[in-house]
Order: structure tokens, then sequence, then C-alpha cells
């Protein structure tokens, strides 16, 4: 091609390029495949599809933002957090705030919510403060965080049994092979229910609150997305809308 060609050829070819450039940052305006694990209650998978706390909130959100055609792909949580992470999907829920994560996460500056861990004992038990916890079989995940002056207190003072998931102590306690455990709320009337054995959480005392989030991959959604969501997720969480989903998954049954 010659000099004058190339220069002719030269309006045409930055227009291509601004083309491409402008069609990205659209794209990265209208984040519209998610994936999620499927963790009672924040997802769940139904007869009519996917639901769940997490999945009402995160498609209200998006339905106020004007974009009602969301696709959220319910997979094994590795396999959720790789797609996002190398940019085969465009966010993720519901994840932990973790240092590791922010390298190729965004977060959003609030939470879908913050779920409290508490002390789940039988119903009729004296169990009430921590010091009640004295001498007592306690069962935890391993793995899992805990904080530092709990992990020391029955490390010190309970018989400390550990396995490798909540479902495993929930039976446990069930069957009177531990006097307590410590779960998320949420998730942790799923398996009170499940299990049976009048199990129910000590709403007096939390082990710890934690903020669970949807994550925005950082190459695929633009940080002006990632405000935008935050801030319309900010007021729903206001709302009535936001406190009936609450109620629907988060409420303990009143004890008899």
């Amino acid at each position: 091609m010659t000099r004058s060609k190339i220069i002719l050829a030269l309006p045409a070819l930055l227009l291509l390029a601004a083309l491409v450039f402008f069609g990205k940052l659209v794209l990265a305006e209208r984040p519209e495949l998610l994936v999620c694990d499927l963790w009672p209650p924040y997802s769940v998978k139904t007869e009519d599809g996917l639901s769940g706390m997490s999945v009402e909130v995160v498609r209200a959100v998006y339905t106020r933002m004007g974009m009602k055609d969301v696709k959220i792909l319910p997979l094994p949580w590795k396999r959720a957090l790789e797609m996002a992470r190398f940019g085969d999907a465009d966010g993720l829920f519901t994840a932990n705030h973790t240092p590791e994560r922010t390298v190729y996460f965004n977060y959003p500056e609030e939470p879908l919510l913050e779920s409290p861990w508490l002390v789940w004992t039988r119903q009729g038990t004296t169990i009430r403060t921590l010091d009640d916890l004295k001498g007592k079989r306690i069962g935890v995940v391993l793995g899992y965080s805990y904080t530092q002056e709990f992990w020391t207190f029955i490390q010190t003072y309970c018989s400390v049994e550990e396995v490798y998931n909540d479902n495993i102590n929930f039976r446990k306690l069930a069957l009177g092979r531990l006097d307590a455990t410590v779960a998320d709320l949420g998730n942790g009337l799923v398996l009170a229910d499940t299990v049976g054995g009048e199990i129910h959480p000590n709403l007096d005392y939390e082990i710890k609150r934690d903020g669970l989030y949807i994550v925005f991959n950082k190459k695929r959604v633009s940080e002006k997305f990632v405000q935008r969501f935050s801030d319309e997720l900010s007021e729903f969480k206001e709302t009535k809308a936001y406190k009936a989903i609450w109620d629907k998954y988060m409420t303990p049954a009143p004890e008899n």
C-alpha cells in the first residue's frame, strides 16, 4: 500500500478502532453473565429455576438498573470462582471479602447482606453466653475463619471437634453427639430444618459478622458499573422489598 493510500485509509482505521474500543466499554457497562454456587439459602435450585436471597437481591438491583436479561449460571464453587477470575464470566456471588481476591475482582462498597455467625444448640439448652460453653463439646469446620478470641476460648475451655462441613456438625448436634456448633445464620437455618432435632441459634451472641458480596472481574467490568451497582444496592436495602427478602430467608422460626 502506498503512502497516499495509507493516509486515505487512516480515518477509516481510526473509526474502526474507536468502534471496537467503545464497543468494549458498552459491554463492560452491561455485565450480563454471572455465576454462583448452590449455597442455601443464598442460592437455591428449585423446580422453577434458581432462587435464594442473593439471587433475588442481585436480580432486583439489576432490574433497578434497567437490565432484566442477566444470566445467572449455578456451578460448583471452585469452577464458578475460576470462571469469574479468568474472565469467562462477568461476576460471581456469594463471596466473602479476602485480600487475595481483590487482585482480580472489584468489590462493590455495599455487600449483598451482612450475615452473623452464631452458636447453635438444641432446644432447651442452658447455653446462652460464651462462658456457658466451658466444658462443652463444640463442633467447628476445618478451614473456616473464626475470630481469634473465640478460637482461643474454645481451645482452652472446650472439647473441640473439627469436621469437613457444617452438615456433619448439625447432624452430630441433632443426635446429641455435640453440645453446640458455630455457623452462618442463613445456612444454619436451612441445615437445622433439614436435620431436625429442634436446633436453634443463640441470637444474643455473635461470633462474627461477615459481608457477603457480588464481585466483578476487573478486566470485563468497569469500575463505573461496580460503583453504580453498589449505589443501587445501598438504596434497595432501604426498601420494604429488601426487608421482605431478608425476612423470607433469614428469620428463625419462633421457639415453642
